[in-house]
């Protein structure tokens, strides 16, 4: 089989990556294209991109009709900045591709002009032939001098597709963002999940944290599902822009907001497990039993020792009374990431831009009125911390209405 290899970052993936797989499968040269979004960058700074899974999910959404053509996660399973030689390799040894089969490196033709500057570049060209686009507008006279320079140098093997014109880029896209011009399904992607807003809140993070966040995703991505991977990055950004606003660690609640889930798909016999190295006594129930077990989860497989990390994940389901402000960040970013869609959320979103105190009461008194009419019980914990909360507060407003009245 010939298969046609087509990595980048993809962010976000447009009109013209779609142009590019399209006039590689046309062209006839390849049976099948793998569409491989970047992990960890070799060249460019990361801090740059969405988060790898973001950036997965939107071209999966992208080419979901395209016969013939798959997503690879594959840079995903390297855990390091990856090169193309270390993504092709990653491909034949785990026997994705077999090594009687054909590998075209898809690419564009200003890919022929930095050919120099790749990782290996001959050894590079002893796995992999050049499947190269070439557009309307292309310099014909300079890609054949490029071309015919490769070849000499190393005995390279370039054959090329025509695709169409698309004058479109990933970088001005996020620097204006015009999604206009995007699939549909893409657009509608970034809506739900509010990719690329304007306050960059991941941009505060240390590069160690920033680092960290992407190892983590990537390898969440092996463990959890789609709609629970991306609500957990939802709960990261977001618990990033709340620590931003209310001055606390946002280094902490990225990481907290990112593994408050992780342990949330494990077999239950796994999770009850984990919780009962966590807590003593009575285990929780069945769907909430996943906070203490994310705990024992972020130990063993994240290497997270930060009590106020593991404290948030632990009491994300409940609350508590006493509760630290990266906890409570964590407990509303989980009700509150943009793709949330339980009953009208608006209030509680206003309260947690202003007031983390304020919010916190008004949604857990939101779930408790929701459990009371189904005839649940509200959790213990739930419940100190609501009382908690309402007592802080009339606290305060009679202190405040009493140095009013003093002041008069």
């Amino acid at each position: 089989m010939n298969y046609g290899i087509y990595g980048g970052a993809f962010d976000p993936f447009h009109a013209g990556h779609l142009s590019v797989i399209r006039g590689a499968l046309k062209s006839k040269k390849i049976d099948k294209i793998l569409v491989i979004p970047t992990g960890i960058p070799a060249i460019k700074s990361s801090r740059n991109l969405s988060l790898p899974p973001y950036r997965y999910y939107m071209a999966t959404k992208a080419v979901k009709n395209i016969e013939n053509c798959e997503v690879s996660p594959v840079e995903f399973t390297l855990m390091k900045p990856s090169y193309t030689i270390d993504t092709i390799n990653s491909l034949l040894e785990s026997g994705k591709i077999n090594k009687s089969d054909r590998i075209y490196l898809v690419c564009g033709s200003d890919l022929l002009f930095d050919f120099d500057k790749w990782r290996q570049p001959e050894k590079l060209l002893e796995k992999v032939s050049l499947l190269v686009a070439k557009r309307p507008v292309n310099d014909e006279i300079g890609i054949t001098l490029a071309a015919e320079r490769i070849i000499e140098k190393y005995g390279a093997v370039i054959e090329f597709f025509q695709t169409d014109a698309v004058n479109i880029s990933s970088t001005e896209i996020r620097s204006s963002h015009n999604f206009s011009l995007l699939p549909s399904p893409v657009q509608e992607f970034i809506e739900k999940h509010d990719l690329y807003p304007e306050d960059r809140p991941l941009d505060f993070l240390s590069d160690a944290s920033f680092m960290a966040l992407s190892l983590y995703c990537m390898k969440l991505f092996f463990e959890l599902s789609e709609k629970r991977l991306l609500h957990s990055l939802n709960t990261a950004v977001l618990s990033v822009r709340y620590a931003l606003r209310f001055g606390y660690d946002p280094n902490q609640a990225a990481i907290a907001g990112l593994l408050h889930d992780c342990a949330k798909e494990l077999p239950i016999e796994d999770q009850r497990a984990f919780a009962s190295e966590v807590i003593t006594g009575r285990l929780p129930s069945k769907d909430m039993i996943h906070a203490p077990a994310g705990v024992k989860c972020a130990l063993r497989s994240y290497d997270i020792t930060d009590s106020m990390i593991l404290d948030a994940i632990n009491y994300h389901t409940t609350g508590r009374a006493s509760m630290t402000g990266i906890e409570k960040i964590v407990y509303l970013a989980d009700k509150l990431e943009p793709a949330r869609d339980y009953d009208d959320l608006t209030e509680i979103r206003r309260l947690a831009e202003l007031d983390l105190d304020s919010a916190m009461i008004e949604c857990l008194s939101a779930v408790k009125d929701s459990l009371t009419r189904k005839g649940m019980s509200f959790h213990g914990q739930s419940s100190d911390a609501l009382e908690e909360l309402l007592r802080l507060k009339n606290d305060t407003t009679h202190k405040t209405d009493y140095m009013k009245s003093s002041s008069e």
